[in-house]
């Protein structure tokens, strides 16, 4: 009995280690475990068996259950310059904690691919897999996130900062910022 200690302290250190599922080093060159590796972690490795993470993967430091929503219906939002709704529903995904795609529409004539893609002619339009929500509404967008699988609260890491906003139709001269005819819902 007096190496039971030893025995207990070695099989906790090793599950401990165990159910980590990253292991990195720190700004200092120290290694840490944990399930969430901070943005700033450097040589990054899982340690749980699952496939191997890739370097300048954005999304490889989420908890599963938000990789998992995101790649079952992942969500785009539909916005324009200038829009308050769209602003506020931007503020509403951050705060809940939802890493999402935003396409900008940024001249008059993208609102055809809008219709075309979403069913809405007005911006902000949220879309979670084939579902559309058109019109920021906080209550149907939560029903909506609830129903796909994303968390209830944020599980972002500190300093998560998702893709940058794209143009909802490329262009070769690059954009034309005249989204201003662009109708938004109020």
């Amino acid at each position: 009995m007096k190496h039971g200690w030893w025995i207990a302290l070695a099989l906790l250190a090793i599950g401990s280690a165990a159910n980590a599922q990253y292991r990195w080093r720190d700004a200092d060159g120290q290694t840490n475990y944990g399930d969430q590796p901070p943005a700033d972690a450097r040589e990054l490795q899982r340690v749980d068996g699952r496939a191997p993470v890739t370097p300048g993967e954005p999304n490889a430091a989420l908890p599963f259950a938000l990789r998992r929503a995101m790649s079952r219906t992942p969500a785009v939002l539909y916005t324009s310059g200038e829009c308050v709704p769209c602003d506020s529903a931007r503020v509403f995904l951050r705060q809940r904690g939802v890493p999402y795609s935003e396409r900008t529409l940024e001249a008059p004539d993208d609102v055809e691919t809008l219709r075309r893609l979403t069913g809405s002619d007005k911006v902000p339009v949220l879309t979670l897999g084939s579902a559309r929500f058109p019109g920021f509404n906080a209550i149907d967008w939560g029903r909506g996130l609830d129903a796909a699988g994303y968390p209830a609260e944020s599980q972002l890491p500190p300093g998560y900062a998702g893709e940058p906003p794209q143009p909802l139709v490329p262009r070769a001269n690059g954009p034309t910022n005249q989204a201003g005819s662009v109708a938004r819902s109020r």
